[in-house]
C-alpha cells in the first residue's frame, strides 16, 4: 500500500465548521490499510531479539494493546469528545482487524519519539508487527512495519494516525511513496513565497538532485517583488535576517557559520552557513544560506520545534537572501535521499491545512506560537 495519509487538495478553501470536519477527517483519522492493499513485506527483516519487545510508554503500550484486542469502547472512552465524532466505531473495528489479520503480532519497538507542540502531547512509534509462531523459520519473512502516532490533550486521545510505514533502511530516490514520521512545522515568522518546491520538474529546479529532489526556495515576496531597493545589498530583501527556526526536535548533526555572504546575483559555493537536524526514524532537515555568525547552535545540541536556529542570509550556493530546506534520509545532501516534506498545520495561500505541499508560487505560512490553537483559528473564521 502506498504510504501516504496527506489529505487531496480542496477545489476551494473550506470555510468555518466543513473546514474543521475536513481537517480532522484528514489528519485523525488516517486508519491503516484497505482490505485491497497487501501488506509490505520488508527487504531485509529486523533481528526479532534486538528490539525491545514494549514500548517505554504507558500511553503508547494502551492503544497497541486496545486495537489488538478490539478493545472498541476502552478507545472510545479514551478519546475527547471532538475525535469521538469524527471515528465511528465500525472504522476503529475494522482497523483491528486489519492488524490482527494482515500484519499479526506487535513483535518490537523499531523506534519511539515524544515531543509537545502546544497543548498536545505526540507520540510517534514504528512497531515491528509479524504472523507466524516466535521461533519458526517464516516468522522473519513475514514482517511488516506499522506507525502509531497519536496525540493526547491533558490524558485524552486527541489525535490518531496509524498506518503502514515503508522502511527508510531501504529507500530508494525518488521515493515518491515514503511519507515522514517527522511533523514538519514550517521554518519562520510571516507569510513567504515558494519560489522553488513540489514534486515536478516544472515547479522545482532541485528536481534533479537525489538528495534535494523536493528540497524548497522560500523567499518573502511584496507587491511581486523581493526586495525593497536596487539589488546592490542583501539588507534590500524583505526576508533578510529574518529567523529560521527548527521545524522538528532533533539533534544538530552539522552546524556551518563564518562563510561570507555573496553579493546579490553572485554565487558562492555549497550551502554556505547552515544547520542539519536528526529528528530520528532516519530522517534528517537542512536549512541553508544563513548570515555569517547568526547559526545559535552547535554540533550534538538538542533543538525544541520553533527554536531559533539563526537567520536568513546569502552564503553559499545563492544569489540573493533566501531558505534552502530540505528533508532526507541522510545528514548530508550527497548521501541521503530526498524525501517529500508536507508542512503540518500550515496555511497556503490562506487556506488552512492539517497537511499540505506546497509549490512554486504559493504563499505560506505557520499558525501563531500556540500552535495548539489551529483548529479554534480554523473554526472561527476561515
Amino acid at each position: 500500500m502506498r504510504g501516504t495519509d496527506a489529505p487531496a487538495r480542496p477545489a476551494a478553501p473550506p470555510r468555518g465548521r466543513l473546514a474543521l470536519t475536513a481537517a480532522l477527517l484528514g489528519l485523525l483519522a488516517a486508519l491503516v490499510v484497505g482490505p485491497a492493499c497487501r501488506p509490505l513485506e520488508l527487504e531485509h527483516p529486523y533481528v526479532e531479539s534486538s528490539l525491545p519487545p514494549h514500548s517505554r510508554e504507558p500511553e503508547a503500550e494502551r492503544l497497541i494493546q486496545a486495537l489488538m484486542r478490539n478493545e472498541i469502547m476502552e478507545m472510545q472512552n479514551w478519546m475527547t469528545p471532538e475525535l469521538r465524532t469524527q471515528l465511528r466505531i465500525e472504522d476503529i473495528s475494522a482497523t483491528s482487524d486489519r492488524l490482527r489479520n494482515g500484519y499479526g503480532n506487535p513483535i518490537g519497538i523499531v523506534e519511539e519519539k515524544v515531543h509537545r507542540e502546544g497543548e498536545l502531547e505526540w507520540f510517534s512509534l514504528l512497531v515491528l508487527h509479524a504472523r507466524g509462531k516466535p521461533g519458526s523459520p517464516d516468522r522473519r519473512l513475514k514482517q511488516r512495519l506499522v506507525l502509531y502516532q497519536f496525540a493526547l490533550r491533558g490524558e485524552l486521545l486527541d489525535r490518531l494516525l496509524v498506518r503502514e510505514h515503508l522502511d527508510v533502511r531501504h529507500l530508494k530516490s525518488p521515493a515518491r511513496r515514503y511519507t515522514l514520521v517527522t511533523r514538519i512545522h514550517f521554518v519562520s515568522t510571516g507569510e513567504w513565497t515558494v519560489s522553488h518546491g513540489g514534486k515536478r520538474r516544472s515547479t522545482n529546479y532541485h528536481h534533479g538532485s537525489r538528495g534535494q529532489h523536493y528540497a524548497y526556495d522560500l523567499v518573502v515576496s511584496k507587491g511581486g517583488r523581493q526586495n525593497g531597493g536596487d539589488r546592490q545589498s542583501n539588507k534590500d530583501y524583505f526576508c533578510y535576517g529574518l529567523p529560521v527556526l527548527a521545524p522538528a526536535p532533533g539533534t544538530v548533526t552539522t552546524a556551518i557559520d563564518g562563510v561570507p555572504e555573496n553579493r546579490p546575483g553572485e554565487r558562492g559555493k555549497a550551502g554556505g552557513n547552515g544547520v542539519i537536524i536528526d529528528h530520528g526514524f532516519g530522517e534528517y532537515s537542512a536549512l541553508w544560506h544563513m548570515i555569517p555568525g547568526s547559526v545559535q547552535v552547535k554540533v550534538g545540541d538538542k533543538v525544541e520545534l520553533g527554536q531559533q536556529i539563526g537567520r536568513v542570509g546569502n552564503s553559499g550556493r545563492s544569489t540573493g537572501p533566501h531558505i534552502h530546506f530540505q528533508v532526507s534520509s541522510g545528514g548530508l545532501d550527497d548521501r541521503g535521499i530526498g524525501m517529500q516534506a508536507p508542512f503540518v498545520d500550515v496555511y497556503v495561500d490562506g487556506a488552512w491545512y492539517p497537511r499540505k505541499l506546497p509549490v512554486r508560487g504559493d504563499r505560506v505560512r505557520g499558525t501563531s506560537s500556540d500552535r495548539s490553537r489551529a483548529e479554534v483559528l480554523l473554526d472561527a473564521s476561515m
